[in-house]
């Protein structure tokens, strides 16, 4: 749990460049509200918090 905010992990095949948006204008990056509003709280969540969502994420087969 090294990471404190929504760095790409170093093997993440995710491409940021916002060039792959598909209708995002100006390279801007749409994101769910929802994942916006966990990346917002990120930093003030407790450990214990953070380590229970990036298990929940493991365990859903997403890579985290």
């Amino acid at each position: 749990m090294g990471r404190a905010g929504l760095e790409q992990s170093p093997n993440s095949s995710v491409d940021f460049d916002g060039s792959n948006c598909g209708g995002a204008q100006s390279g801007a990056l749409a994101v769910d509200p929802d994942l916006m509003a966990v990346a917002t709280a990120w930093p003030n969540l407790p450990a214990t918090v953070r380590a229970g969502i990036i298990a929940m994420v493991r365990a859903s087969g997403g890579e985290a």
